[in-house]
């Protein structure tokens, strides 16, 4: 759940997804045929699919028949094949968020018999069992395996990741600050650690909430529930708190600061002037545009490669520097359905996708780090080390040594798309008390939550 918050009216290109196919329920093998539904993705993306899958039937004599379908249209078509009898669905890529809801209605085939703890680099180690092989957990970025592990099994293994940092435009910066040089400007904004930093940047700006937004909002919806997390991350507290079974907890204030804060960012931040022509990228006759920071995630660098102006990123500030950084995590679980019948086939499959043979593609397509950790490589997306761009993936990369995982909980995605955003957005707009509001998405919660 990534969406570009940078206002560049370009089209995104869709990340990718891949599924392939499984053995019965005790390993045997079903078809000669496996299905895997993904994202759609470009032609020239999907004919280096293609060609992965052909490598993949060579080696195995496994044959992979591929479902692309619309990012729009994904979560509601894989919804209606997991409720069919029809089993043409072998593995498919599933939102972080999703796991939990599949698996607590026994939809999602249990892993726990192909999982293993290994000294070894390998993501995946020899085995006596049907497969002939498990995948060495200890080989996955640590938050992304958590995203898994539902009531203490695994349901499906990591492919990419993702988190958000606070990007910025220097050429803005440079403007608002009243700055002579880029090199300033840059200076200014990487001495903010803290939200204080933050604020005491933002009083230097002659204009802002009236010439100039602080920031480029959160979006809305799902996009508004994920990123409120680097907020709450950030100030202490998390979203859930599994032995309480309390949403957004609040004993230690930390959720009444982290909403204050969103609200400050947003009333710096006129609507009018984020979305806007220039917005945040600005335009080639207006290079500086009209916002100074954008909360976003590394899907967006791509679009941030412009002749006209120079972007740079920061971690997200923590409240006070003994909290330090902390941000939201996002991204790609591979599963295989529970009426599978090609269960070993499918995680042979998986085990070719999360392989060196296959992570750059992942990585390229996705525009996310892989999530076997000596896979993610900033030299997939360029190999200037010199360059914005290169600098922005390694802030990404390092932001994610302490990306929060979304609580995996049956129920989490409608309380994240719906209950958070909704009562947040009448907080932060005025019309809610703080009260109000949590008391609100709390009871908006208990409908959902399992």
């Amino acid at each position: 759940m990534k969406k570009s918050l940078l206002k560049i009216g370009a089209t995104l290109m869709l990340g990718c997804c891949i599924a392939g196919a499984a053995a019965g329920c005790g390993g045997g093998s079903g078809s000669d045929e496996i299905t895997f539904y993904h994202y759609a993705v470009t032609n020239a993306l999907n004919t280096r699919l293609e060609q992965k899958l052909s490598d993949f039937t060579e080696s195995t004599g496994i044959k992979v028949k591929h479902v692309p379908v619309s990012k729009d249209n994904y979560n509601a078509t894989i919804s209606t094949k997991f409720t069919s009898s029809k089993k043409d669905m072998d593995v498919l890529y599933l939102d972080q968020p999703l796991l939990a809801q599949y698996a607590n209605s026994n939809l999602l085939y249990k892993l726990d018999d192909y999982v293993t703890s290994s000294a070894e680099e390998s993501e995946t180690v020899a085995d006596t069992n049907t497969a002939g092989f498990k995948f060495n957990k200890n080989a996955f970025n640590e938050s992304a395996w958590a995203t898994t592990v539902y009531k203490n099994s695994v349901y499906g293994i990591p492919l990419t990741i993702n988190t958000s940092v606070l990007f910025y435009n220097v050429t803005t910066i440079k403007e608002a600050c009243g700055l002579s040089t880029d090199a300033e400007a840059v200076e200014k904004v990487e001495a903010i650690k803290t939200w204080d930093d933050l604020k005491a940047f933002a009083a230097t700006v002659d204009g802002l909430g009236s010439g100039y937004a602080l920031f480029g909002g959160m979006g809305s919806g799902g996009y508004m529930g994920w990123y409120s997390q680097c907020f709450i991350g950030a100030a202490g507290g998390k979203l859930y708190d599994d032995t309480s079974k309390t949403v957004l907890p609040n004993d230690d204030g930390s959720v009444t600061r982290a909403f204050e804060m969103m609200k400050y960012m947003f009333e710096k931040s006129p609507e009018t002037l984020y979305n806007s022509t220039t917005g945040f990228t600005g335009t080639t006759s207006s290079p500086a545009g009209k916002v100074l920071f954008s909360l976003s995630h590394s899907s967006d660098i791509k679009d941030l490669d412009v002749a006209y102006t120079t972007f740079g990123a920061i971690p997200f500030p923590g409240e006070t520097a003994e909290i330090g950084s902390v941000s939201n995590l996002g991204g790609e679980n591979l599963v295989i359905p529970q009426k599978s019948v090609n269960k070993d086939s499918a995680l042979k499959l998986i085990k070719y996708l999360v392989s060196e043979d296959c992570m750059s593609f992942f990585q390229s397509c996705t525009n996310n780090f892989a999530a076997v950790e000596k896979y993610a490589s900033i030299d997939t997306f360029t190999t200037d080390a010199a360059s914005p761009t290169y600098k922005m993936y390694s802030v990404v990369k390092t932001q994610l040594s302490s990306a929060q995982v979304r609580p995996v909980v049956a129920g989490w995605m409608q309380v994240n798309d719906n209950g958070i955003p909704t009562h947040l957005k009448a907080y932060v707009e005025g019309t809610k008390s703080f009260d109000d509001a949590i008391g609100a998405i709390r009871k908006y919660a208990a409908q959902y939550l399992k």
